[in-house]
């Protein structure tokens, strides 16, 4: 039995608030909803009812966006005209409205000071892959779960290839540390793999992170059943890179899933609201709990006598602690320098040219 557009639309994580959205943005509901599933250098594949079919903006919304959070990005759901005709085969869909995001994971773009790189939107759940084998970094993992913290997605932490290490129970525990949840899998035993499939209940979305190589691809086409590349490890025991760009999969169970590459820089971007939001509160919350207990308020966890904090934290999670916040507060500090020098220079073209000496007035 063919399903019916509505029921597609569910299927993709459609419901009353979307419908409401929707509505608020098109009153006369002559444009389709679609989500964004991949984005091609400016150009977008969308799924809606009848499947995937490339949509556009308009050349205008490009020069109109302050920055890249202002364009779609994977798991925007957009209301396109000429849908039926793009779903068709018969050209590019027109954007004509991003409906507003639940949630969105951003970094700062690689080898930018002050530009942000949406990842995905409209996110329930994140999910990091790290490898048993010699990728793990706790160092590292915290990125990624500041990330997800920042984008208030919450996180989950995967063991892969737990076939390759003899007992992985040290590393679990290792990682338990770090995040609330932590799942051991391994696509050669098939663990972990139906605790994984859990995460994705229908009409949920779950993104998937981790460095290159810690065998995202392969887990993804374990659990969602997709047929992404994937590659052997190689000689000095790290993975490949196989996947080279963020795309949504809708999976056969109601599910839906954003496979991401790995990403070789992993920059904290400071939202607005956020810049004044102490960071350990979102990422470290084992620290922010044990701040509380310092001996001063204004407890840096550096030198202070009375730190609670450096009694009870492992040296390398305080060091990951530390590096993060230094990050946070440049990042900040660069952030606002670089948005007080747009409004001066707006602010300057706005005002009238000055008339020459002697001109009439």
């Amino acid at each position: 039995m063919t399903a019916s557009p509505a029921d597609e639309l569910v299927r993709l994580g459609w419901d009353t608030a979307w419908q409401a959205a929707r509505a608020a943005a098109d009153p006369d509901g002559a444009w389709q909803p679609a989500r964004i599933a991949a984005e091609h250098r400016g150009a977008y594949q969308a799924l809606g009812p009848g499947g995937l079919a490339w949509v556009e903006l308009p050349g205008r919304a490009f020069h109109d966006a302050a920055d890249k959070r202002d364009l779609p990005t994977v798991g925007d759901w957009v209301l396109i005209e000429r849908w039926r005709t793009a779903a068709a085969g018969g050209g590019a869909g027109v954007i004509r409205a991003v409906l507003p995001r639940r949630s969105l994971l951003v970094r700062r773009a690689a080898g930018e000071a002050t530009a942000p790189q949406p990842l995905a939107a409209n996110v329930d759940t994140g999910v990091v892959a790290t490898s048993a084998n010699a990728d793990l970094s706790p160092a590292r993992l915290d990125r990624y779960l500041a990330l997800l913290r920042d984008g208030g997605i919450a996180p989950v932490l995967v063991l892969s290839k737990i076939d390759l290490v003899p007992d992985p129970a040290p590393l679990v525990a290792r990682l338990s540390a770090l995040a609330d949840r932590v799942i051991a899998a391994s696509v050669v035993t098939g663990a972990g793999l139906a605790e994984l499939r859990a995460l994705a209940a229908p009409g949920t979305t779950t993104v998937l992170l981790g460095s290159s190589g810690v065998g995202k691809s392969s887990l993804l086409n374990a659990i969602a059943g997709t047929a992404q590349p994937t590659a052997a490890i190689r000689a000095d025991d790290r993975g490949r890179h196989t996947t080279t760009r963020r795309e949504l999969f809708a999976t056969a169970t109601g599910g839906l899933w954003i496979d991401t590459p790995g990403m070789r820089e992993l920059g904290q971007w400071i939202a607005e609201q956020d810049a004044t939001a102490p960071a350990d509160a979102a990422a470290f919350d084992d620290i922010a709990a044990l701040a509380h207990s310092c001996r001063f308020r204004d407890c840096r966890h550096l030198d202070e006598p009375g730190c609670a904090v450096r009694a009870a934290t492992a040296p390398d999670r305080l060091a990951s602690y530390h590096k993060l916040t230094g990050e946070r507060r440049a990042a900040t500090a660069r952030q606002t320098q670089t948005r007080k020098l747009a409004e001066t220079r707006r602010t300057q073209a706005a005002k009238p040219p000055k008339k020459p000496p002697g001109a009439d007035d």
